[in-house]
């Protein structure tokens, strides 16, 4: 079949009906959209906030793959308001085009506030906004509106209430946002009952936990001390030469990282402790005035966070379990309690499920579905049977502008050739420093095998071991280590001698020897060994314990700025990077310091993408294609923490048709979005094994893979 006469196969069969309208409702009702700002599920947030979790998820359902359409916090809002994949509101980055001309005058009369206001709803938004609302006007669509002025704050903030500007200073009991957004909300629910108890509410509370500056109420600031719930499978598992370019030359964290991951992770979950009491008190007033039978919740976020996984420090943007996945509940009449569904939602879903609930027919331009829907076809009513289609089991992740990319089987092989490790491992021993003898102050040697392979010999006799519990590894050690750490050696060197940027720690093994080697995976990651050797006694913490001279801790930090830039000069074109100093925070806990400041560079506009997130009964996968020509696919079902970029074990075939559907998705309007987010069929009838022995392909020869 090809792909005209599938197209036409994929309408006829799963097209959906335009004229009838199916009400799942018998009555308008309440809604509320709370919406917290860069909040995680991969790294454990939702298990500190066990007020939210029995409101949320033990009185209603969890949606276990709710995904965002893109991890950034502009365009995945705007798509929250609209009901549009990105590619169709064009607000594409957090600058310009967020709240600009396109914005003002098309997509934002037409947001869910406007239909919601327009269906006899009195509407309030309370909290954040888009990133770059200036504060000059009130938004088309709302009766009530109290937003803060351009990106998330507690402290020293100035807000459009009703029009009127309000500035809010450093006093907690007065100018804390997230409490402020939560005691206006009630307010605003309290009056409109007394007054107009005969009218429905819609009611959107955007907190800004936990996002930066993330200052906590300073009841909860003593809180979570030793908790490491954000060092995950792919916690500090770097560099990946496997993955795409800012990742190549990511290595690991150093001690200095590592301590600020540790400490902004503590912070991100106070913050959220003023948002699981605003969620109880919410939830205690609507009791009180006897509107919880009537009023249905939501519960998400814009996108996720990443703390440290892959060696990036803090962020989002990346096209990773950890930025797109986010907590999603959802609550209210008819609504299942303490169930969980596995179907893919997204925010793409909200505006078309708060319409369905106000009894407003989705409009022709929205790209979702309504939850309802959903939630009807897992209770299979008869009623609804017929004229529902099935649930999607694919949803579109983008990232950027769409440009023209060469034929997708032209990519992979120009991929094949330079990422295949033999190849990498090739072309570096074919070079004269690695074929001699173990001289002095060589560290690897090459050989050739009679199998005709390249193979790496370590020369150790050059390398410094003073650590007596590190476990002594045999001269036969698994050659697969070898390489990894030879390459990364390589990339390093390469990156200096050819003045490339590069950050953290790539192949400076001498100086991470005693970590974890008990197994392979735990080594790449970088996680501590409980043996107190030389680097872990010279961990910040530990130097400021010991109370070294200035002059020794001020060579140490010198040390750990090695291929980073300095903070003094913390920018790059087309790159996003951030200075943290001691002054970044100004409420407890504090960052030491005597742990210095440091830059990092968390983003890069090549960093450009388009992928298909699928999950079903029998694929989990990320096939993903960058501006840069560069092409990743992670398999779930064998590698959760997708840490192997297993892209060259599959077919041709199959590349070509998920190639093929991400095109599709990448320019579909309306409700064609829906038709290309179902389950295509693959020509293979099962993927191949993405894993062999557990390790990836890019170990084995060209012509094998």
């Amino acid at each position: 079949m090809n792909w005209n006469s599938r197209v036409v196969f994929l309408f006829s069969t799963f097209v959906f009906s335009t004229n009838a309208v199916i009400n799942f409702v018998d009555s308008q009702h309440n809604v509320i959209l709370i919406l917290t700002d860069d909040q995680d599920i991969e790294l454990g947030s939702m298990n500190f906030m066990p007020k939210t979790t029995q409101i949320m998820k033990e009185r209603g359902t969890e949606f276990t793959s709710g995904y965002v359409t893109t991890p950034i916090c502009c365009p995945s809002r705007s798509t929250i308001l609209t009901g549009l994949y990105v590619h169709n509101h064009h607000v594409h980055t957090n600058n310009g085009n967020c709240t600009g001309v396109e914005w003002r005058k098309v997509h934002e009369k037409k947001s869910i506030g406007v239909y919601l206001q327009n269906a006899g709803y009195r509407t309030a938004y309370l909290g954040k906004y888009l990133n770059e609302y200036d504060g000059s006007y009130i938004p088309p669509g709302w009766d009530e509106w109290h937003a803060i002025v351009k990106n998330s704050k507690f402290y020293n903030y100035s807000m459009n209430s009703n029009g009127e500007r309000e500035k809010f200073g450093f006093e907690y009991e007065k100018d804390y946002f997230t409490d402020l957004v939560t005691n206006r909300s009630l307010r605003f629910i309290e009056k409109h009952i007394k007054t107009r108890a005969w009218q429905p509410f819609a009611l959107i509370i955007s907190y800004p936990a936990p996002h930066g500056p993330e200052d906590p109420a300073p009841q909860f600031a003593h809180m979570f001390e030793n908790e490491f719930s954000h060092r995950t499978g792919s916690w500090n598992f770097a560099p990946n030469p496997d993955k795409q370019w800012l990742l190549q030359r990511t290595g690991k964290m150093n001690e200095v990282h590592i301590s600020f991951t540790d400490l902004l992770h503590r912070r991100r979950l106070q913050t959220l402790q003023s948002v699981d009491e605003g969620i109880e008190r919410l939830f205690n007033l609507l009791r009180e005035l006897n509107q919880l039978w009537n009023t249905y919740a939501i519960y998400t976020s814009d996108h996720g966070y990443h703390l440290g996984q892959f060696g990036l420090l803090k962020g989002k943007n990346m096209p990773y379990e950890f930025d797109i996945r986010v907590p999603f509940f959802m609550r209210g009449p008819g609504i299942p309690r303490n169930v969980s569904l596995h179907e893919m939602v997204t925010n793409v879903d909200i505006a078309p499920t708060m319409l369905a609930i106000a009894g407003v027919s989705k409009p022709a331009r929205m790209n979702g579905r309504s939850l309802l829907e959903l939630v009807a076809l897992k209770k299979k009513k008869k009623k609804h049977a017929e004229a529902l289609k099935p649930w999607r089991d694919t949803v579109l992740i983008e990232r950027g502008k769409m440009p023209k990319l060469k034929k997708i089987r032209d990519r992979y092989i120009k991929q094949k050739k330079k990422f295949n490790k033999e190849n990498r491992l090739s072309k570096e021993c074919k070079r004269r420093k690695w074929q001699r003898d173990c001289v002095e102050g060589q560290l690897w040697k090459c050989y050739y095998t009679v199998e005709d392979r390249w193979r790496i010999y370590k020369c150790r006799d050059n390398w410094v071991d003073q650590c007596p519990c590190r476990k002594k590894r045999d001269v036969d050690d698994d050659e697969n280590d070898n390489v990894d750490e030879f390459l990364d050696h390589v990339d390093q060197e390469n990156f200096s001698l050819e003045n490339e940027w590069y950050q953290g720690e790539i192949g400076d093994h001498d100086d991470v020897d005693e970590w974890s080697h008990e197994v392979s995976s735990r080594q790449k990651r970088g996680i501590l060994s409980k043996c107190s050797c030389s680097r872990n006694m010279s961990h910040p913490i530990k130097l400021l314990e010991r109370k070294l001279s200035k002059k020794h801790y001020l060579k140490y930090k010198k040390k750990l700025q090695t291929g980073s830039l300095k903070p003094k000069d913390c920018s790059l074109p087309q790159m996003n990077c951030f200075t943290h100093t001691a002054s970044h925070w100004k409420t407890p806990p504090l960052w030491p310091e005597e742990l210095g400041e440091f830059c990092f560079c968390q983003n890069c506009n090549n960093n450009t993408y388009w992928c298909l997130r699928t999950k079903n009964e029998t694929h989990n996968f990320l096939y993903c294609e960058f501006v840069t020509e560069f092409i990743s696919f992670y398999d779930f079902n064998t590698d959760p923490d997708q840490l192997i970029n297993a892209v060259y074990s599959l077919e041709i075939g199959v590349l070509e048709q998920l190639s093929e559907q991400l095109r599709m998705l990448r320019k579909c309007k309306n409700r064609q979005c829906e038709i290309w987010s179902a389950s295509q069929k693959l020509r293979s009838p099962k993927l191949v094994d993405l894993r062999v022995n557990e390790k990836s392909f890019l170990n084995y020869n060209l012509d094998k893979t």
